[in-house]
């Protein structure tokens, strides 16, 4: 079951947090639906104050309406989106997607991901799920909603993630039956980088050092290209060399998976690759996704070369230059261990340890960090239910998931 969530969670980072932009959508905006698509069929509705509340199941993998109210939305994220669902199609994993509107205008809704492992059928809604406007009681049908859904799809288990900046707090989910996440560690923290004021505020921003090292690359004869599908292949080597060279499993872990979600994001222009070249040898490369008003820093490959000439420095600084001149609010480091945030959270200096991480590298181009929501588990079985609550927090159960993992 955790190995099946740790799938499902891989790929592209509690409360509202200040400073960061709304991006291209407010929070409230709804997006009218021209007509109700035919693969949409109703399920449940309420009325709320006068207003009606239907959930609609999407029966089609691709979903226009559902994603066009992604992207103009703050709390819509790529692991909500039809996208995700084609990439993780190619690990086994099927989409039971819930649309909600109010008054026929989509207002939220969700996304699971959902497979068979030898616990069952199990579930994972990432950054779910998505109410706009967070009203009390249109979060409370939608909670409703996720729970439904889970009974009448057979799910044993079903692990959520609310979205980053959401409001829905714990209260709402324990209301629902939403337990601590004991199965699966999350993402929990992240870096953020504000696109918003323009490049100068940016660069204003960058470490000394490192801005040093961006001007140096170009000095030095690194250049950035747009990879193609003829590239995929090349960057996936550098990817290997840099997951060889940390001791961790790359992900994806062959190269035909990577041409697999590199055609299931590119079709929509969601994804873009970048390689850093020295007189035509491809040294470092970027894999970027671009959803609403956010770019994500995916994943990195670089082969060790060239080290004098910062190739790795001006991948990332090229993407964010891309990012900002082409409209994105938000560029995303993809995730930050949860110690450093707080401590940064709490003004204190990072130690030795810390800043021999990446997070540090990433830290010198000017981001701010989060921390995201807690992830939240619900079980159909309600004996599953009173064990899990007996049993989660100990340090047997964490042991064995720790052993189950290896």
């Amino acid at each position: 079951l955790e190995a099946a969530l740790d799938d499902a969670q891989r790929g592209p980072g509690s409360a509202a947090v200040p400073g960061f932009p709304h991006g291209r959508g407010i929070a409230g905006v709804q997006l009218a639906m021209d007509g109700v698509p035919s693969h949409y069929v109703r399920r449940y509705s309420r009325d709320l104050d006068g207003r009606q509340a239907v959930g609609w199941l999407s029966q089609a993998v691709e979903d226009e309406v559902w994603d066009r109210f992604l992207r103009g939305v703050r709390l819509g994220h790529l692991q909500q989106s039809s996208d995700w669902a084609k990439a993780k199609a190619i690990y086994g994993w099927r989409p039971i997607r819930m649309v909600v509107t109010l008054d026929g205008k989509v207002a939220g809704g969700f996304q699971i991901l959902s497979r068979r492992t030898r616990a069952g059928h199990i579930g994972f809604a990432a950054r779910a799920p998505v109410v706009v406007p967070e009203e009390p009681a249109l979060v409370d049908f939608a909670l409703e909603l996720l729970t439904r859904t889970a009974k009448e799809s057979h799910l044993t288990a079903l692990l959520i993630q609310p979205p980053d900046f959401s409001a829905i707090d714990a209260a709402a989910l324990a209301r629902h039956r939403f337990l601590p996440n004991y199965l699966k560690d999350v993402i929990l923290a992240t870096l953020l980088l504000d696109l918003s004021a323009g490049m100068d505020p940016i660069d204003r921003g960058i470490r000394r050092s490192t801005m040093v090292e961006v001007r140096q690359a170009r000095r030095r004869g690194i250049t950035i290209r747009e990879g193609t599908d003829a590239d995929v292949s090349t960057f996936f080597r550098l990817m290997i060399a840099t997951c060889q060279r940390r001791g961790v499993t790359p992900d994806p872990a062959t190269e035909e998976t990577m041409m697999e979600l590199w055609k299931a994001f590119r079709a929509s222009g969601s994804m873009r690759l970048t390689l850093a070249e020295f007189e035509g040898e491809a040294v470092a490369g970027g894999l970027f996704v671009c959803f609403g008003d956010r770019v994500t820093f995916w994943r990195k490959g670089w082969s060790m070369a060239h080290r004098e000439r910062h190739p790795n420095q001006l991948v990332l600084y090229e993407g964010i230059e891309w990012a900002q001149r082409n409209g994105y609010k938000l560029f995303d480091f993809a995730a930050l261990y949860v110690e450093t945030a707080a401590a940064m959270l709490r003004g204190e200096s990072l130690t030795e340890a810390q800043k021999q991480t990446k997070d540090y590298a990433h830290l010198a181009f000017g981001p701010k960090p989060i921390l995201l929501q807690q992830g939240r588990v619900y079980l159909r079985n309600p004996l599953a239910r009173i064990l899990y609550r007996a049993v989660g927090p100990s340090k047997w159960f964490q042991k064995v998931k720790r052993r189950m993992s290896e």
